[in-house]
């Protein structure tokens, strides 16, 4: 039976949702900007269904930790910040499961920012087994000019400390990190929200790396949103590689 409640890592809210069953895995799922774990109970309980065992946690500014105005420009240089502290809380995520889930294999996933936050927790921490990004990006600094474009915004103030944490963390430029480990990246063909040309460069890099194991697919004409076919493609690359 699945069951799903709320829990405190530390000091990261978060839903924990139980499979029931002898788990083949624990995913921890990043949610989008503007979301929250409650809203992701759904694809969470999905994953569960295939007897995985998930961790939703809410993003700094999102859910219990806060709200803000997501579309004004000035919450620009808070989308990164909130990306980044994703990829710094992560330990703190993988050291809660080791304790409630020990010896277990990990995955990582996420959609749009969530996404995002998915590729650079899995370059940056060699616990996990296995990523889908859905409509996300592993070439930040690519997706950073991209997205600035897109929402015609002029660089903000916080732009160089944007760009010199981006410098940091980047899963680009980082891809040896992922040796012996597998990326998945699933993105919307007509996605206007993230454009997938950054997601596709990153995944070429990726592609020739033959220590790597990673595939890129893209939906036709779809936009920014999450379909069964691409959580029924997501489950089968985990239980392929985790």
């Amino acid at each position: 039976m699945i069951e799903e409640k709320k829990i405190m890592i530390d000091r990261i809210p978060a839903l924990q949702i139980t499979c029931g069953e002898s788990s083949k895995g624990v995913i921890v799922f990043y949610h989008g900007w503007s979301s929250q774990k409650e809203l992701q109970s759904l694809r969470g309980r999905v994953l569960a269904a295939y007897c995985y065992d998930v961790i939703i946690p809410d993003a700094m500014y999102h859910g219990e930790r806060g709200t803000i105005d997501y579309n004004a420009e000035a919450s620009y240089p808070l989308f990164w910040e909130t990306i980044f502290r994703n990829v710094e809380e992560a330990s703190q995520i993988v050291a809660y499961i080791k304790t409630w889930k020990p010896r277990i294999p990990l995955a990582v996933m996420g959609h749009s920012m969530g996404g995002i936050s998915a590729l650079g927790v899995m370059t940056h921490c060699q616990e996990y087994n296995t990523a889908v990004s859905l409509n996300g990006s592993g070439w930040w600094d690519e997706s950073e000019r991209r997205f600035r474009a897109a929402l015609h915004i002029d660089k903000p103030k916080e732009f160089f400390e944007i760009m010199k944490k981006i410098n940091v963390l980047d899963p680009y430029t980082h891809i040896d990190q992922l040796n012996g480990r597998s990326v998945l990246a699933l993105n919307g063909g007509a996605d206007p929200t993230v454009d997938n040309a950054a997601q596709k460069m990153y995944m070429e890099k990726l592609s020739g790396c033959a220590e790597i194991n990673s595939d890129f697919q893209t939906y036709p004409g779809l936009c920014h949103f999450v379909t069964t076919n691409m959580m029924d493609d997501a489950v089968q690359w985990i239980n392929k590689t985790i």
